[in-house]
This record gives structure tokens, sequence and C-alpha cells, in this order.
């Protein structure tokens, strides 16, 4: 299977963040900069153990637009929710700031968008989302994430990765989230389904056929 470009991968990832109304941020704005550190800091004050290269370089955060009542949970993140909520105010509606590493690859940068999609189609709705890098309870964080780890997965099998690979990763990445045993249980858990249902279906929730009709759109079969 032929690598995805990454200016191919931008351009459906863009029509579906403006299809959505949701603006999308990229790595050197200056937005994300303020964003890294706020991230940065609450997992600081935390005592999660996440750095902020780490913030940097791979972490794609998605904040919800204001008002709602995702913004309210925003703001009610320790120490940092205030500054984080001011930022999502100022953008007027929900933000999905891209990391570097999420843009390596055009295969990376479809799974991530098709993760934080989730997000945003939770805060549209108007339920519990977790917004940024944390909220107020490790199995609102795992309950959160872990779902959309799911959808991210099914795009990385889909384009050629082994699903139990896929499986490793998420499970990976959702350990910078400073879960508790019962919220990594949780999470793995929530994984682990995941990965049976793309095992049996190849697909998670239908993103795998948006993702062949957005490619097919651009002339690209997987």
């Amino acid at each position: 299977m032929s690598a995805i470009p990454v200016d191919l991968a931008l351009r459906i990832i863009r029509r579906r963040a403006d299809a959505a109304g949701v603006e999308l941020i990229l790595p050197g704005d200056p937005r994300r900069d303020a964003i890294v550190s706020l991230v940065a800091l609450g997992h600081s004050v935390q005592g999660t153990g996440v750095t902020r290269a780490h913030v940097a370089e791979g972490v794609t955060v998605t904040l919800p637009g204001v008002p709602g009542p995702a913004a309210v949970l925003l703001a009610a993140i320790p120490y940092v929710g205030g500054a984080l909520a001011a930022l999502a105010q100022a953008a007027g509606r929900t933000s999905v700031c891209l990391s570097p590493a999420a843009l390596a690859t055009g295969e990376g940068a479809l799974a991530t968008w098709w993760h934080e999609e989730g997000h945003c189609g939770s805060i549209a709705r108007g339920g519990l989302i977790y917004c940024g890098a944390y909220l107020l309870a490790p199995e609102v964080r795992a309950g959160g994430e872990a779902p959309c780890y799911g959808n991210g997965m099914a795009v990385r099998v889909a384009t050629g990765s082994d699903v139990d690979d896929a499986a490793r990763q998420a499970l990976a990445s959702l350990e910078s989230y400073g879960l508790d045993d019962d919220a990594r249980a949780l999470a793995r858990g929530i994984v682990a389904s995941a990965a049976e249902t793309i095992r049996a279906t190849g697909d998670h929730g239908g993103v795998v056929a948006e993702l062949r009709a957005e490619l097919a759109a651009e002339g690209w079969v997987l």
C-alpha cells in the first residue's frame, strides 16, 4: 500500500473541519504555542510526568467553542482551565490543534483527525466531553479518550497498520493521560473492544467508510 501524502491528508482534514465548523490550528501557529504551554503546565502541577517537550511534539488538543457545556467543563480544569477557556472563547468555535507528530505521515494525520473528530462530535452534542489534555477525574479521561482512540485505530488499520500494533500504540498514548489503575483498566477494556470490532468488521462506527469516501474524492483508493 502506497503512503498517503501529507498534503492530500490535509486537504481532507481541512474539508471535514470546514464542514463541521471546526477551527484547524497547525504547528507554528502562536495559538498552539499558548495551548502547549498551558497543557504542559497542567501536567506539571498534577504530576503526571508528561513533559512540555512531549506536549509540543506529540499532543494534539481539541478545545470546545464557547459558550456551551463543554466550555464550562474546560474552565473547571485545575490551575489552567480559565486560561484555556479564554483561548477557546477567543477562537469562538471548537478548535483542533494538530501536533507535529500527527503530521509526520498522511496516515497518521488522518488517524489523528478522526480521533479528534470524535471529540468534536461530543462537543457539538453538548455531552460530557474530555477536552484538552485532562479533566477532573481519571475515569472521565479514560472514558472520553479511549473510544476516540478506537476511531484512530480503525483508520490506521485501514491504511496498513496491524490491528494489534494499532491497539498497542493507542494504549501507549493513553499512558500520557495520568490514569490511575481503575481508569487504566477501563481504557484497556475499551481499546480491546475496539480492536475486536475492527478485527471483525474492518470498521469502527463507520469511520473507515467515511475515510474511503474522502480518499476517493481525492482520486485515492485504499
